[in-house]
């Protein structure tokens, strides 16, 4: 558990966060008054206080609404995207600024019994000015600052994502190259050879099929489904010429065409399968892949029939995915 530090005012997240953004409206509030107004006992300075923590509070909310859904692949995408919400955030933190101060002026008329019909001209002609330098000059410095902690925040990301898909290449190359794998490959094809001259020709094709998606695609952030899918099904073909009868996949998915996904993360899943259940031709292994349009998920099951012992591995495939996915698409 994270200790709360002096920064933190040592207490709970929630109420330190708070605090902070009190001290900051009495900070402000008594430099605007100094800097601005040159007197610190001018009146309005309550008025000028609370304005400042509601907006703290709603701006800094609303700055987190704003960029935290904010997708990008690269540096430079998340530039263009961060200024032009930077701006949006600017524009709506100062019409919402405007409204509350009219309101709270509106507040403080009544209270002092003055006509309203000359609120909007007492605003203009005293008020305009102070408002507009305070408010403005506010919400651009504040505005920066959080774009730069953004900025921060995004170059982390990226490298991040960096390590992320070095470990994801060398596993998969490993993996894929392996010679365990090539050795089952080239057992099977050997077989076919004699037996079968025209499937041993089309399993050298899936297999340098699959050798080849994995090489144009390792480095790529998303794919088209449609290409991971028939990547799937190539790969299934080789498990199914060794292991025929005792495994069987099922596809519910269509419209792949509409949607992207990770290179090499449903085979991923199905191999995951295959490693790690039993399969027999009485109790065959069955995978199916559903594709969810409403969500914008799609699933790898099958039924669990797990092997008493497995194979030794690293144990991150499943992790450096999950990490990946959280990374590219921002959703777990």
């Amino acid at each position: 558990m994270k200790k709360r530090k002096f920064i933190d005012f040592y207490l709970p997240p929630k109420w330190g966060y708070h605090l902070r953004i009190l001290l900051a409206s009495v900070i402000f509030t008594i430099l605007v008054k100094i800097f601005i107004e040159g007197d610190l006992n001018s009146r309005g300075i309550i008025t000028l206080f609370f304005l400042l923590l509601v907006q703290f509070e709603l701006f800094l909310w609303l700055g987190a609404r704003f960029f935290s859904n904010l997708k990008y692949n690269n540096a430079r995408e998340y530039v263009r995207r961060a200024i032009v919400r930077l701006l949006l955030f600017f524009m709506v933190a100062f019409v919402i600024s405007s409204v509350l101060y009219v309101l709270v002026m509106t507040i403080t008329f009544l209270l002092n019994g003055q006509d309203l019909a000359t609120l909007i001209p007492h605003i203009l002609k005293t008020e305009a000015t102070g408002f507009l330098i305070g408010a403005g000059s506010g919400y651009l410095i504040g505005a920066l600052i959080f774009f730069y902690f953004q900025w921060v925040d995004a170059l982390k990301r990226e490298q991040k994502l960096k390590e992320e898909k070095l470990i994801f290449q060398y596993e998969t190359l490993k993996n894929q190259v392996n010679p365990h794998f090539l050795f089952n490959s080239l057992n099977t094809l050997s077989s076919l050879v004699s037996k079968d001259p025209v499937l041993s020709e089309k399993y050298i094709l899936k297999l340098s099929s699959i050798y080849r998606y994995i090489l144009e695609n390792k480095e790529l952030d998303q794919i088209n489904l449609k290409k991971e899918i028939e990547f799937v099904q190539d790969y299934f073909y080789l498990q199914k010429v060794r292991d025929d009868g005792k495994i069987g996949l099922k596809l519910e998915v269509n419209d792949t065409e509409e949607y992207m996904i990770l290179p090499i993360s449903l085979q991923l899943l199905v191999e995951n399968a295959f490693k790690h259940n039993i399969a027999t031709r009485e109790d065959p292994l069955l995978v199916k892949i559903q594709l969810n349009k409403q969500k914008k998920t799609i699933s790898v099951s099958n039924n669990l029939k797990p092997k008493t012992q497995i194979e030794e591995s690293p144990k991150i495939g499943l992790s450096n995915l999950s990490e990946r996915n959280k990374l590219i698409t921002g959703r777990k």
